[in-house]
This record gives C-alpha cells, structure tokens and sequence, in this order.
C-alpha cells in the first residue's frame, strides 16, 4: 500500500512539476511578447518624444524671446518717464519764464508810460513859458 500511495505521490509530483514547467514556458513566451510589445512602442514613441523635445526647446526659445521684448518694452516705458518727467519740467520752466517776462514787460511798459507822461508834462511845462512871451 505504501508502494501504491508513493506511487500517486510520485505522479502527483510529476504532473505538479510538469503544470509548473508549462506554465513557466508560456510565462516566458508571454514577456516575450510582451518585450516585443514595449520595443514596438518604444520605436513608435520615439520620434513623438523627440519632437516634443524640440516642441520645448522651441518654446523656450519663444519665451526667452517674449521676456527680451518685456524687457525693451520696460526699458522704453521708463525711458518715456524720464522724457514726461524731463518735458513737465521744462514746461514749468517755460511758464515760469514766461510769467516774469509778461512781468517785466508789464512793468517796462507801465515804466515807459510814466516816463512819457513825465516827459510830455516837463516838455509842456517848458512850452508854456515861452508860449506866454
């Protein structure tokens, strides 16, 4: 009996061994598609990454573009400060200017307009005495 009952294990045994076998066999032709699989989709996927790559690298490009323009613009509206500042300045200048001629010239004009009179009332003095004789 004991011969009989290792003899089922036995084939027990053997079947288990040979199930495992088979079962490693398709496992390992199953990673070989499988690695065939992730090779195809590599390839596919390489020319896509590669143009994404330089999709980015153009991008970067761009911004590095964009951000030289934000800084001319920046520079230029600063610039443009400074001439509004520099233009206001003058602007007062120019009206301060302006302010103490009209004052001076009003007050040569109002200076000249007494001299005249001074002048025409000294004259007509003069005139009078000897408009008498």
């Amino acid at each position: 009996m004991l011969n009989v009952l290792f003899a089922v294990a036995s084939l027990v045994g053997l079947v288990t061994i040979s199930a495992i076998i088979l079962s490693f066999m398709e496992f390992r032709k199953e990673i070989r598609v499988l690695n065939e699989s992730l090779r195809t989709i590599e390839a596919s996927l390489s020319p896509a990454i590669k143009h994404f790559s330089e999709a980015a690298e153009e991008i970067t490009e761009l911004i590095k573009g964009v951000n030289q323009i934000k800084d001319d613009i920046q520079t230029v509206t600063g610039a443009g400060r400074e001439l509004a500042s520099e233009i206001d300045k003058i602007s007062h200048l120019l009206s301060s200017t302006t302010l103490k001629t009209r004052a001076s010239v009003e007050g040569l004009k109002a200076g000249l307009w007494v001299a005249a009179k001074v002048l025409k009332a000294n004259f007509l003095k003069k005139e009078a005495p000897e408009n008498e004789l």
